[in-house]
């Protein structure tokens, strides 16, 4: 399983970055010989207790990510015994074509969101927006199975990048339950120094302008007459964390958030369950790609408005997550208020929302569907 990711303002402990290991920790529970290869970098190191080894990365802007696939590349080659599978996320390179035919092992490529889509609302250039359509239509089209993490990603990968409709299997991201376990509220406040009794909702995930925050904030600005002893986390860190701040001055909302910055792993859970309510605010053009955080909020026991898109409405039939319109504040300040004046009704659904990741969503079940496709 090879692993790169790289974010200037975050540690590798970020919850998207974990999935690779997640997944390769459930993999080995099964009985499967597992081993991630992952980039000696500052703040990287091994995740999960799975046999792993370091690969060679200079640590410059430019030769960072043509470094860190040369590596991966280098140490895939060096691994003995031959692998029979090498699992790899999409990105803006083509390890997939060279491994299927250097190593003869079976590819399969893992594709959790929409580059193209994710690349323009980020502000990307035309050139680099070609660059990442070109290297995902060929190395998907190299895999010997591409996982697409919702079913609007595996229809855009068959009918736009022209991969075989055989090759193509939804696998839905996953949470881990026991991790991310129900915690009474009042406990997990303490632990952060917030009052038991004030009421709270906020936001968990990465830094990008499509997870909508801005949204949030001014749902929170319509809130606070009504609520002026509300909070809000908004708990992560990334590139737009200095412009969500500006913003969150401007509304004047002062002590009513918490830019907490990026939190070690374990101690996520606490931020969860100390939320009454979690908000998923994405935006319209946010794309698809899977919403992991919302299952984690799920597991934690706790409802969820989250925008109403394709990629999000199949999580609403766990009964725990509520669907607004997107860059909708209106709709979301009303909803948020609905279940903070309901805790009856939004601890049922918190629950419903458990069961659900119980049953559907957590990694174990990942493994086995891709040890399913697999086995095909």
């Amino acid at each position: 399983m090879l692993s790169y990711a790289y974010e200037p303002e975050l540690t590798a402990d970020a919850g998207g970055f974990r999935k690779l290991w997640e997944l390769a920790a459930a993999l080995g529970r099964r009985g499967d010989a597992v081993e991630v290869l992952y980039p000696r970098l500052p703040r990287h190191r091994p995740l999960r207790e799975v046999p792993s080894r370091g690969y060679r990365v200079v640590d410059r802007a430019l030769a960072r990510p043509l470094t860190a696939y040369a590596g991966m590349l280098a140490a895939a080659l060096a691994t003995r015994p031959r692998p029979d599978v090498v699992y790899f996320r999409a990105g803006t390179n083509v390890l997939p074509l060279l491994l299927r035919r250097a190593l003869g092992s079976r590819v399969v490529l893992e594709v959790n969101a929409d580059p193209l889509e994710f690349l323009a609302v980020e502000g990307a250039g035309a050139a680099r927006r070609r660059l990442a359509r070109a290297s995902l239509g060929l190395s998907a089209r190299a895999a010997d199975l591409v996982v697409a993490l919702t079913p609007g990603l595996a229809r855009r990968l068959i009918e736009d990048f022209r991969v075989p409709r055989d090759r193509v299997v939804v696998i839905p991201s996953a949470t881990d339950p026991a991790h991310f376990a129900p915690i009474e509220a009042g406990v997990s406040r303490r632990r952060l120094g917030i009052e038991p009794e004030r009421p709270v909702v906020g936001f968990v995930g990465l830094f990008y302008r499509h997870q909508g925050v801005p949204t949030l904030l001014h749902a929170l600005a319509k809130l606070r007459p009504g609520m002026p002893r509300l909070l809000a986390l908004i708990v992560g860190d990334g590139a737009m964390r200095r412009a969500w701040q500006d913003t969150a001055r401007a509304l004047h909302l002062d002590d009513g958030v918490r830019f907490t910055g990026q939190v070690p792993y374990a101690d996520a859970p606490d931020y969860f369950n100390a939320m009454d309510v979690v908000a998923a605010p994405f935006t319209a053009h946010r794309g698809e790609t899977s919403p992991f955080k919302v299952l984690d909020a799920l597991a934690c026991a706790r409802p969820v408005v989250a925008s109403d898109l394709p990629s999000v409405r199949p999580l609403a039939e766990s009964g725990a997550v509520v669907l607004v319109p997107p860059d909708d504040p209106g709709a979301l300040a009303d909803a948020l208020a609905a279940l903070l004046a309901d805790p009856v009704h939004r601890v049922a659904m918190g629950w419903k929302g458990r069961g659900f990741v119980e049953q559907h969503a957590s990694w174990d079940r990942t493994a086995a569907r891709l040890a399913e496709a697999l086995a095909r």
